[in-house]
């Protein structure tokens, strides 16, 4: 870890992020993100790569069964011994499981096996519109009725909104420290994912976004 004078030199470099995520363009580029976090340490940087590693895999959980998701994300917990950095994989994955169980549940479907905290509490609250969990995610019953209507791009729109809230209020805790540069990774990536979806790449970006929210309803979470 390096001493909190690295930290606030990192930070002051990076523009402060809009208070929502729907903006027309990045605060940071990515280029210029990435000379920034040179700064890190080594140990540092390592945690980060393990943030977008875990990206990675979670955009491509649509091809896998629910055993090779639970047993990837229990690897991927067991080598991460940063608590910033599991709470935020914890909480997307919680999120993952509850994205299922509105799927499934609007295809006749059972519940699904699913990982993380929220597993019996859906399976047994399957018949409530929010599954008694509506304290903690405001955006379920939202969520739901996008889907029913059809309207993806809304669907998708409040998942990064809840996200990118969450991370918002993590960060709030966080000032001139490494969880605060994690943080800012976290709620830029959500800014970087919505902006690019103008451009051709970007596109082929935002059609991959819908389908990890709308995509076949047996292929996540058996």
């Amino acid at each position: 870890m390096a001493d909190s004078r690295s930290y606030y030199t990192l930070i002051a470099s990076l523009p402060s992020l809009p208070r929502h995520f729907d903006v027309e363009r990045l605060p940071i580029s990515a280029p210029r993100l990435e000379e920034r976090l040179k700064m890190l340490t080594d140990e540092d940087a390592e945690i980060v790569r393990q943030w977008t590693g875990f990206l990675h895999w979670d955009r491509q959980i649509l091809d896998r069964t629910d055993e090779d998701v639970a047993r990837e994300y229990r690897r991927i917990l067991g080598e991460i011994s940063n608590p910033t950095l599991r709470e935020m994989i914890e909480f997307r994955m919680d999120t993952r499981t509850i994205i299922a169980a509105v799927r499934r549940r609007r295809a006749g479907m059972p519940p699904p096996t699913g990982v993380g905290q929220w597993v019996e509490q859906i399976r047994n609250n399957y018949d409530h519109p929010e599954f008694r969990l509506q304290g903690r995610y405001d955006w379920i019953g939202k969520f739901d009725a996008a889907l029913e209507h059809g309207e993806a791009i809304e669907a998708q729109r409040l998942l990064f909104d809840a996200n990118y809230r969450h991370w918002a209020r993590m960060a709030e805790q966080f000032t001139f420290s490494f969880e605060a540069v994690l943080l800012y990774l976290a709620r830029w990536e959500i800014i970087d994912r919505w902006t690019s979806c103008d451009d051709e790449s970007g596109k082929k970006r935002f059609e991959t976004m819908i389908t990890e929210t709308l995509g076949d309803y047996a292929n996540l979470f058996h």
